[in-house]
């Protein structure tokens, strides 16, 4: 059984197959590769796209998903 992560639901629905190619701003730090856009980096007056190849794309799901579970888990000491 395949325990395909796909993108999160705001890459899929803002722009659905809309890859091009960049550089992975998330972990990897590859350029030219096949990216997504997933939001707008701001720092001070600055605002740059955010973008990430599909397998940074997937480890964000991975960890947002376990970031919800651990957050609606009952906790131990309550």
């Amino acid at each position: 059984m395949s325990s395909r992560i796909h993108p999160p639901a705001m890459v899929r629905d803002h722009f659905p197959d809309r890859w091009h190619s960049g550089t992975c701003w998330l972990w990897c730090d590859r350029d030219e590769l096949p990216v997504q856009w997933l939001g707008t980096v701001e720092h001070g007056p600055l605002r740059v796209p955010l973008t990430a190849c599909r397998e940074c794309t997937d480890r964000l799901t991975e960890r947002v998903h376990a970031t919800a579970r651990a957050s609606t888990s009952p906790t131990e000491n309550a």
